[in-house]
């Protein structure tokens, strides 16, 4: 007999071994944890050998009865016991046929609709962002970059000076994953400018963090300040009650303008740093039928045909 919490401990090992971030490993640690508290006290279950498929409809059960968990929340955590239960097979501790997460499906997701920033929006807030010193300059071209790129807030706070080529920027994003994303006139632009301002302001402090987006302290750039900085400029703009005003609603509107623009979702895919394009497809909801029908009709298949 095997005990779930030792593999659990070596399956964090393994995640560390691997490269994973830590913000990664620590959730997957959290979701298998809670996973393994409803198993020993519901169930009466601590060793691997125990768990059947029914343990863990069981489980999902349990997550939806209680009215607190979404069903988005209860696939992430199915989505990270199906990592784990990969791993145990791989180590050998399991075979296929033997996996009790091989056959169970992922819960029905309510289809929402996103709610973003508009143009207007945008811009209000990139025009609230002014002043000379340090902070307001740096505080403009992380707007710029959230907006421009569609980047997450924690690939933002990683991206470092070796990372930034002139025309693109090395990303380091979910899973160890990297990608590029490209550098617009604008970003260029604003990126100089942030770039001397550093320069000045950190010109006498010996230990200057690799880090591209700095604190007070010459060091690596925290998400929450990031938030922060957001929230304070969309609260400038007067942005709609609606709209969250978070890093990730940045994500969004660069996504449904990519769409609007023309780009392709598998093109779109690749900027985003999804994995798939099924991941991509959910922005098209959040745009309006007069938009899905003007992209198609520019996209029309014999628009370049000479009929």
């Amino acid at each position: 007999m095997v005990k779930i919490i030792e593999l659990i401990d070596d399956f964090k090992v393994e995640q560390q071994v691997k490269g994973r971030k830590k913000e990664y490993i620590d959730l997957c640690n959290w979701r298998l944890r809670k996973w393994l508290a409803y198993m020993t006290e519901q169930l009466d279950i601590e060793d691997l050998e125990q768990v059947k498929p029914k343990h863990i409809k069981q489980f999902v059960l349990y997550e939806q009865n209680s009215g607190q968990q979404k069903a988005i929340t209860i696939n992430n955590t199915l989505a990270t016991l199906r990592v784990f239960f990969k791993f145990l097979i791989e180590e050998e501790y399991l075979d296929e046929s033997d996996n009790p997460v091989r056959r169970l499906t992922s819960l029905k997701e309510d289809k929402r609709v996103i709610v973003t920033f508009n143009d207007d929006e945008v811009a209000r807030i990139l025009k609230s962002a002014t002043g000379e010193t340090y902070y307001n300059i740096r505080d403009k071209l992380i707007l710029i970059l959230l907006f421009d790129t569609g980047i997450r807030v924690s690939e933002l706070c990683s991206i470092k000076n070796s990372d930034i080529a002139r025309k693109h920027i090395l990303i380091h994003g979910k899973g160890s994953k990297e990608r590029m994303i490209y550098i617009s006139k604008t970003m260029r632009k604003y990126m100089r400018k942030y770039e001397q301002a550093r320069k000045i302001r950190f010109q006498n402090v010996q230990d200057v963090s690799d880090y591209y987006l700095l604190d007070q302290y010459a060091d690596k750039l925290h998400r929450s300040r990031i938030n922060k900085i957001l929230k304070e400029h969309c609260q400038r703009a007067g942005v709609r009650k609606e709209v969250r005003c978070s890093p990730h609603d940045c994500r969004h509107y660069f996504a449904q303008k990519q769409l609007r623009n023309g780009i392709d979702v598998y093109s779109l895919s690749q900027l985003l740093g999804h994995y798939d394009t099924q991941m991509t497809t959910k922005y098209l909801r959040g745009l309006e039928q007069e938009d899905v029908l003007e992209l198609g009709k520019q996209k029309s298949p014999l628009n370049t045909l000479k009929l």
